[in-house]
């Protein structure tokens, strides 16, 4: 298997990013992506048969979390960011964040040692923290969210790249989690509907341990959210986005025609495949009382 654990996982995305920001006129520009992915991360890239397809989609995703939470940061006064799942990230370096912004990134123990080697000569634009911790141990992961919680006003919850690697039980019990602090009200996030899943994990699932396969697709789009409190507060298809940004996609004329007649709800059809920000739906019964 070419994908061996996470850390091959996030050096891969690493090597995505680095490899649109060194593209002239590249969608996004991220100084130490080329670095955090490392000669393992510009192996997987070389070897796995789908890469340069996947650096289009992995660039989108990048830039379009980029914008909203630069904007949400701006409009909400969000205090705290929580990065689940964090991987080789970079946004606390790269992104024009306030100074009082306290930013925690949780991963495991290994990941996080290699990537604070990388960028020790580094300067975070924020308070950066990094927390050691496996997001799919329950206990753990409750006890951390209710500290963090205790000291914030308000949070904001960055799962990038991470859910689909999960059981659909495993997100329904990171959503209650969420929902239960009354400090987090935005969660940022993505999911793939069942069509586009299913091409998308028969390659995947080819080159991949049993731990990095992909898992998580919900057949009712993001009324899967809904059932555990969030509401949808934004939702960017990814074909829309990669239109949008001119893209040099396959079949363009045919993504046109999907998204004419792509269903309202998102998830639901192949065109609706994207990236959703969730509000917590007490946090907006609070707002209109």
């Amino acid at each position: 298997m070419l994908i061996k654990d996470g850390f091959d996982t996030a050096r891969l995305v690493a090597s995505y990013r680095a490899a649109e920001s060194e593209r002239p006129g590249g969608l996004i520009h991220d100084p130490y992506a080329r670095h955090l992915a490392g000669e393992r991360g510009a192996e997987l890239m070389r070897t796995y048969a789908r890469s340069q397809e996947e650096v289009w989609a992995i660039a989108m995703r990048t830039r379009i979390y980029d914008e909203i939470l630069l904007h949400r940061i701006e409009q909400e006064q969000i205090d705290t960011v929580i990065n689940l799942a964090a991987g080789l990230d970079a946004r606390p370096y790269r992104l024009k964040l306030p100074t009082s912004l306290r930013w925690i990134e949780v991963d495991l123990d290994a990941l996080l040692k290699y990537k604070a080697a990388c960028l020790a000569n580094e300067q975070p634009a924020c308070v950066l923290e990094r927390v050691p911790l496996d997001i799919t141990n329950d206990a753990a992961r409750k006890a951390l969210l209710s500290e963090i919680s205790e000291h914030a006003k308000q949070i904001f919850i960055l799962t990038e790249g991470l859910l689909i690697y999960l059981r659909g039980d495993q997100v329904a019990a990171i959503a209650r989690d969420l929902n239960e602090q009354a400090a987090i009200g935005w969660w940022l996030t993505e999911f793939m509907a069942p069509a586009a899943f299913k091409k998308d994990a028969k390659s995947w699932n080819k080159i991949a341990t049993d731990k990095t396969q992909v898992r998580f697709s919900p057949a009712n789009g993001a009324a899967f959210f809904q059932e555990y409190g969030w509401n949808v507060a934004e939702f960017h298809s990814a074909i829309e986005v990669a239109l949008n940004l001119h893209v040099p996609v396959r079949h363009s004329w045919l993504l046109r025609l999907l998204m004419r007649f792509a269903s309202n709800q998102p998830g639901t059809g192949f065109a609706q495949t994207g990236f959703v920000l969730l509000e917590r739906a007490s946090r907006l019964c609070r707002d209109s009382d």
